[in-house]
């Protein structure tokens, strides 16, 4: 497991505060769907992956928590595929020793009804209590055959979000920002002001989402293609990546990332044939010279 990286703020008299430790985030996967290799695909990244070249990724999902170590309830942004073994990786999101059955998953995040953001959802089916999803109205339509699915066990029980920012617990609190066919989440201590925004899914960078970026010291965002017609490489008939709801990193948020102010930069969701993925690549190296970061499975941020 990668060393967390801490993060200093100021406050608002220019001061150096202390080292704050009030958000811990951890990249549980940093694949888009499919994960690295896929299963179906020898492209150059998934040949190098397998022959271990490059490290193996999982399905995208992030673990973000704001309560004292000692107390450790972490919810997720979005669910994967491969989530029973990202929890694996990752102690503090296993049971305790206190009792037989327990979970430190608070609730889930969805940033909306990709069937690699929600697979996951269905593998947390074994928990007494029901659920607590955080989702818009029209990710729970389209999800309600696992709505359905999971009312024979523990079902879900369903969060309205908003574009306020609502008090998740303790001093942390979160807004939505809604994007086409998709939203963002950011997230903030009210006590240290720090913030923190995931934007895995983005189609089309919007005002607001411009905004949030600029205003967050750490940010997550949607990499999973370089360029629009990247997939077609390897399969003739593939969508464009603005066809399937992301945008480009080349003609479309590189230029954004690299002007923002915020802290740490970091590209997730990556699709198997993103060329940024390949140690050494022309495309990997520009993206490393602009200050942004290529997210990796275990990687730890704490603010």
């Amino acid at each position: 497991m990668s060393a967390p990286v801490t993060l200093a703020r100021s406050d608002r008299t220019g001061l150096i505060t202390a080292k704050l430790r009030l958000i811990r985030i951890h990249i549980l996967g940093s694949a888009a769907g499919g994960g690295l290799p896929q299963w179906n695909c020898a492209c150059a990244n998934c040949v190098a992956a397998r022959t271990g070249k490059i490290a193996p990724q999982t399905q995208s999902s992030i673990a973000i928590s704001g309560d004292s170590e000692d107390v450790q309830r972490w919810f997720l942004i979005n669910a994967s595929p491969d989530l029973p073994r990202q929890i694996e990786s990752m102690p503090r999101l296993q049971p305790r020793h206190d009792s037989l059955r327990n979970s430190s998953v608070a609730g889930v995040f969805l940033t909306n009804a990709d069937i690699d953001h929600a697979l996951g959802l269905l593998l947390l089916r074994e928990q007494e209590k029901p659920l607590v999803v955080y989702a818009t109205d029209e990710t729970r339509k389209a999800l309600a055959w696992i709505d359905s699915v999971l009312a024979r066990f523990c079902g879900i029980e369903w969060r309205k979000i908003s574009a306020d920012f609502q008090l998740l617990g303790g001093s942390i609190g979160f807004r939505a920002i809604e994007l086409p066919r998709s939203v963002a989440f950011q997230f903030r201590d009210d006590t240290s002001g720090a913030t923190a925004l995931f934007a895995p899914g983005v189609g089309e960078l919007t005002d607001k989402l411009r905004d949030a970026v600029n205003a967050s010291d750490v940010v997550v965002f949607d990499g999973t293609f370089w360029s629009d017609g990247e997939l077609s490489l390897v399969r003739p008939s593939a969508r464009g990546a603005r066809e399937m709801n992301h945008l480009p990193i080349s003609d479309g948020s590189f230029e954004v990332l690299r002007q923002s102010p915020a802290r740490r930069k970091i590209y997730t969701h990556i699709n198997n044939t993103n060329p940024i993925l390949m140690p050494g690549s022309p495309e990997r190296a520009q993206v490393e010279r602009a200050g942004i970061e290529i997210a990796r499975d275990g990687l730890e941020i704490v603010l």
